[in-house]
């Protein structure tokens, strides 16, 4: 089965049961197909990510999309009536065009894809996006719903509804939050089903109890906001430094309260007493709950309504057996069993925080008690095999078919075209033999602001971008050994080559290895210098053959272009000084007349010969 997932932005280091759910259904033999509107806000990744086979496609840059959706308004496959009904009913900031226009690419790309059901996290703006995509492509979706998403977020419960009613199932993350659901759309609840977020519990194992001799340690994780009720954990902390306690606690997160939070320690003279050591790695939180005593969540209902519902960090804890500290909020209550695995006191009430937390500091016996009963808990009911196997039956219970893949038309899916910027005015060539080689995978890494040409509109739908440079930094990043290996390669080239082209290109190459394994590409063909750059180091990585064309004048001084060219396969070279000294590997390229020579005055006539050489040439470098 092809199983599609939408993201509104992905990944998010604090959703990390999006992953563990992901993860599960891939070792279940299922293949997935992921799409994120918008990029992540960070490169911080945990490491648990490189283990997802699927990769994350992402929607194209804006004036991409636009002319997408200027295509489709021409063909009559704009979704117009549902665009014009959203903005009379939800009003302009529910952005119905702008969720359109998203729509239209992720529904080719499913279709393409072959995926005959996507899943979406949270109930906002990518399931907003759903119910256009469905309109385009009749393509059906689920969604899980969790907490303020629904309650608040979405912004209307009329638009809910309609996402409860379009959906071929929803999920609840608990039966605290089914039951708001239900309440909200009662004509869905029979397709409303509770699934708790699961954990991976080969990653939180069950650690042994620290040592008694230890300073106790409190840690609690989360972003810092205020249903959080992190302030309420450091008032709480507060009065055990008061009551004469040894202890440290740790809030570990980022959010728009750090600096509140931290003037909150120091004012409370908590400084060495209570730390925020901000967003850390999933692999360095399991270390620290491994290294904690207690576990404290002081969630509240913020002033705008706004709480958690079933904290996946609280299961996180359970799992390494560590007892909960937490409030009878919501969700709770179903996770954290009062005396038995943690200790739940009113929301707000910072004298019962601190007497749970104070009980529990002063008893070893107490904590190890409910940190047992927790992990077991955990392994009876938060097992994400489990979870993600139930999720799974509801997808197959829908009838989902089982679509073929579509493959890649023509004989040259084997070659990737890799285009520096598109589209690119310098270039007057490109458009025309990237549309009269369709069948080629193209990868382009700059969309540049302006429009395309008329003429060359249509590419869009064949052309794939490389994400934004936030993502392509992750990447970076996570391979720090294989980067610096990279970077040592520059010695190799002249002192003409620009050390920030050649790390923007490194960065690109490295991002791209994993794509041309999946995608069986063989060759690549760089469209000018830039990109000749990128495919240089591209050839080490991925062990792939290249060529090049290289425009007049090129961008890089000649012996840096020469340099790489001594690498390539052939090409086609527009200076004859430098064409010269390849015994005759690379042709001349074409001037402007000459391509209309080729391809005819609008693109329109092809000289086939001339085109089946090249094309039979390209081939024979993929094989």
């Amino acid at each position: 089965m092809r199983l599609g997932y939408l993201y509104s932005r992905y990944p998010i280091i604090s959703q990390t049961f999006c992953d563990a759910e992901m993860l599960a259904l891939e070792r279940c033999g299922v293949d997935l197909e992921i799409g994120s509107i918008n990029p992540p806000f960070t490169s911080l990744r945990h490491g648990h990510g490189s283990n997802l086979q699927a990769e994350v496609r992402y929607a194209p840059p804006p004036r991409v999309v636009r002319t997408m959706a200027q295509l489709a308004r021409r063909d009559d496959t704009w979704p117009a009536a549902l665009v014009a009904e959203h903005e009379a009913r939800y009003g302009p900031d529910f952005k119905a065009e702008r969720r359109a226009r998203n729509a239209l690419f992720f529904a080719d790309h499913f279709a393409r894809s072959g995926v005959a059901h996507f899943h979406v996290h949270f109930a906002r703006n990518a399931t907003h996006t759903a119910l256009f995509i469905k309109e385009i492509s009749k393509i059906g979706f689920s969604f899980t719903a969790h907490a303020q998403d629904f309650m608040l977020d979405v912004g209307s419960d009329e638009l809910l509804r309609e996402m409860c009613r379009e959906a071929a199932f929803v999920v609840a993350v608990s039966d605290y939050s089914r039951e708001l659901l239900v309440q909200k759309c009662p004509e869905a609840a029979k397709k409303i089903y509770r699934i708790y977020n699961g954990i991976d519990l080969q990653k939180f194992q069950a650690s042994p109890p620290r040592s008694p001799a230890l300073r106790p340690r409190i840690v609690s994780i989360g972003r810092l906001v205020e249903f959080k009720g992190f302030r309420d954990l450091i008032a709480a902390c507060a009065e055990l430094k008061k009551r004469g306690l040894q202890f440290e606690c740790e809030i570990i997160g980022d959010g728009p309260l750090r600096n509140t939070l931290q003037n909150a320690i120091a004012a409370a003279g908590l400084d060495g007493v209570v730390r925020l050591p901000g967003a850390l790695l999933q692999e360095e939180v399991v270390r620290r709950l491994a290294d904690c005593d207690v576990f404290a969540l002081a969630s509240i209902v913020d002033r705008e309504g706004a709480s958690d519902i079933l904290p996946t960090v609280i299961l996180e804890a359970m799992a390494t057996a560590r007892p909960i500290v937490s409030t009878r909020l919501a969700a709770v209550p179903e996770i954290v069993r009062d005396g038995e695995s943690g200790l739940l006191v009113a929301p707000g009430h910072v004298e019962g925080l601190a007497n749970a937390l104070e009980s529990l500091l002063r008893d070893p016996h107490l904590r190890t008690r409910l940190g047992a009963a927790g992990r077991r808990n955990v392994e009876e009911r938060f097992d994400v095999d489990e979870t993600a196997a139930q999720l799974l039956e509801l997808v197959e219970a829908a009838g989902v078919p089982r679509l073929p893949l579509q493959s890649a038309s023509g004989h040259l899916e084997h070659c990737l075209h890799l285009v520096w910027e598109w589209p690119n005015p310098k270039l007057p060539g490109l458009d025309r033999e990237l549309m009269a080689l369709a069948g080629a995978p193209v990868q382009v890494w700059r969309s540049r602001s302006i429009a395309p040409a008329k003429r060359s509109e249509c590419l869009v739908h064949a052309l794939e971008f490389l994400p934004d440079a936030i993502v392509i930094e992750a990447e970076w990043q996570a391979q720090r050994s294989r980067a610096h290996e990279i970077e040592s390669w520059r010695r190799e080239l002249p002192p003409e080559c620009n050390t920030a082209d050649y790390l923007e290109a490194a960065r690109c190459a490295l991002y791209l290895v994993p794509k041309l394994a999946r995608n069986g590409i063989r060759h690549v063909h760089a469209t000018d210098s830039r990109a000749l750059l990128c495919a240089w180091i591209l050839q080490r990585l991925a062990k792939i053959t290249i060529s090049a064309t290289i425009e007049s004048p090129p961008a890089f001084a000649s012996e840096v272009v020469e340099r790489l060219l001594a690498s390539c396969a052939g090409g086609r070279v527009s200076n004859a000084k430098i064409r010269a000294g390849f015994d005759g590997r690379f042709l001349a390229e074409p001037k402007p007349p000459g391509w209309r020579r080729l391809f005819g005055p609008s693109g329109a006539h092809i000289n086939e010969q001339s085109l089946q050489q090249w094309r039979n040439q390209l081939e024979t470098w993929s094989r």
